[in-house]
């Protein structure tokens, strides 16, 4: 039984062909597209039509609502847990069980220093750290008592409370305050990128936004930083009067974003500056970039295109639209401005026609060649034939 080959030759045709079709559309970043004042509705709809041939394009999503994320609720249980063991180590100094004293303190040192990193409750770290240098010093260990009484003086120089504790351990508490005022103070220079962050030292703001001057006293200092689209850091530093500190900022994350915009929305935060806004509206709906359209500035008008990268608001590439443009010109610019390619041709290009020409052309010789020497094959009956 001769077999054939039509499917085959269809198949290596439709092959050729797939080959030499436009490609697919280019699977970049998701985008956001902003029309800004000046830019009618008309031609926001045609820039978009035309950015959607190349990229997925997002919806802006509602503000998120007002709540507490699972970080804050984690970090107002260890803030809880921190209380509670200062309250059990308080405890275990009045039944003069030193040891037991220091070994509450410690176990939780570390959750109060997440917690100031992020509510910046000072007292609390700077409590824990008093009790445990009262503990030490009854409990024979002068050295490390000494060291958590000078990190407590840094973070407050105020005088303590005296008659809370025994004399002996008092006593040593206030001359590790007495180091501490002996030490340098002068000022710091703070510098961020990107600038614009607020600064908070051992849980005190200072006033304006970076780069600022703080003053500071020589030693370890927790030092905040906050701005709007960029994560909380907190870091432990050592600060010199008169030195320079430098910090790079983290884009925040999503969850970040939906605290900071719910506390602007409900009026707990103040208003951000609009382009600020929209792009932290951008990645919180998930674009990856933003493409900006603007009234262009001179006599020639028209329309200026910027994208711009949603966590950092970096500007990637920019590009005008003539106010009079066609489709094709209008089309031409929002590729430029995506770093696209899309010079797309109309139809098969003509050097696929000889290419599939031949296919079809060899197809039909093989398959004559094919009948020609089967011409004589005939069917037979199980019988043979005769």
């Amino acid at each position: 039984m001769r077999r054939r080959r039509g499917s085959k030759i269809s198949a290596w045709v439709a092959a050729v062909l797939l080959a030499s079709s436009p490609p697919a559309l280019a699977a970049g970043p998701a985008l956001l597209v902003e029309g800004l004042a000046g830019v009618d509705a008309p031609r926001m709809h045609a820039i978009s039509e035309a950015v959607a041939r190349y990229r997925s394009v997002v919806e802006l999503l509602p503000s998120p609502p007002l709540g507490v994320s699972p970080e804050q609720a984690a970090i107002e249980g260890r803030g809880q847990a921190v209380r509670l063991a200062l309250v059990r180590a308080r405890k275990k100094e009045s039944e003069a069980l030193w040891d037991d004293c220091v070994r509450e303190v410690a176990g939780v040192m570390s959750d109060a220093i997440e917690v100031i990193a992020t509510t910046g409750e000072l007292t609390l770290l700077r409590d824990l750290h008093v009790q445990a240098g009262i503990c030490m010093s009854l409990a024979d260990q002068a050295p490390g008592a000494r060291l958590h009484f000078l990190t407590a003086a840094l973070l407050d120089e105020s005088p303590p409370q005296t008659g809370l504790h025994r004399q002996e351990a008092e006593r040593a508490q206030a001359e590790a305050r007495d180091e501490i005022l002996a030490r340098p103070r002068g000022k710091l220079r703070i510098v961020t990128d990107p600038p614009g962050a607020r600064v908070l030292i051992d849980g005190r703001e200072i006033a304006g936004t970076t780069p600022l001057d703080a003053d500071v006293r020589l030693g370890d200092h927790f030092v905040t930083l906050q701005r709007f689209r960029y994560e909380s850091n907190t870091e432990q530093r050592f600060l010199q009067p008169f030195g320079l500190v430098r910090v790079n900022l983290e884009p925040a994350r999503r969850s970040t974003l939906s605290d900071q915009l719910a506390a602007i929305s409900s009026g707990r935060q103040p208003a951000a500056l609009p382009d600020e806004l929209w792009l932290a509206q951008a990645v919180w709906s998930r674009a990856e970039q933003v493409l900006t359209v603007a009234r262009a500035e001179g006599a020639m008008g028209g329309y200026r295109m910027s994208l711009v990268e949603g966590a950092t608001g970096k500007l990637v590439r920019s590009a005008t639209v003539p106010a009079q443009a066609d489709s094709t010109s209008l089309r031409r610019a929002v590729c430029d401005v995506l770093g696209e390619t899309c010079e797309v041709s109309r139809g098969i290009p003509w050097y696929v026609w000889p290419l599939a020409g031949a296919v079809v052309v060899g197809g039909v010789i093989t398959t004559a060649v094919i009948l020609e020497n089967n011409r004589d094959t005939r069917f037979c009956p199980p019988a043979g034939c005769r």
